[in-house]
């Protein structure tokens, strides 16, 4: 009996204790970029620019690849954007976002956007 006490306030502590998991919906806030400039355009305007290198350029210079969808936050974390579609039309803007991460690649799946609106 006493055991299994033991093993069930040990399972309980350690629950409570567990990191957040991967589908745990976390408030964002940064600014929306591309996988080469990344903190450069944590700045109004330059959407263009973020527009091209997220695409890439390859017809221009071979080594414009695409660069993806970028979130870089306050603190200049860069996270890539799994779903890039939710932020298209926000290039190079300040938003706040509802998303999932995964901390261990780098990437948020973005949920909702909360500010600006679209």
């Amino acid at each position: 009996m006493m055991k299994t006490i033991v093993v069930a306030a040990l399972a309980l502590l350690l629950y409570g204790t567990s990191p957040a998991r991967a589908d745990d919906t976390v408030r964002m806030i940064g600014w929306v970029s591309d996988g080469h400039c990344t903190v450069d355009h944590m700045k109004e305007g330059g959407a263009a620019c973020v527009r091209k290198c997220i695409a890439g350029a390859t017809h221009v210079n071979p080594d414009w690849k695409p660069g993806g969808m970028v979130l870089v936050t306050e603190d200049k974390k860069v996270w890539k954007v799994d779903n890039a579609d939710a932020l298209w039309g926000l290039e190079s803007q300040r938003v706040e976002i509802n998303a999932t991460r995964n901390d261990k690649v780098g990437s948020v799946k973005v949920v909702k956007v909360l500010s600006p609106k679209k």
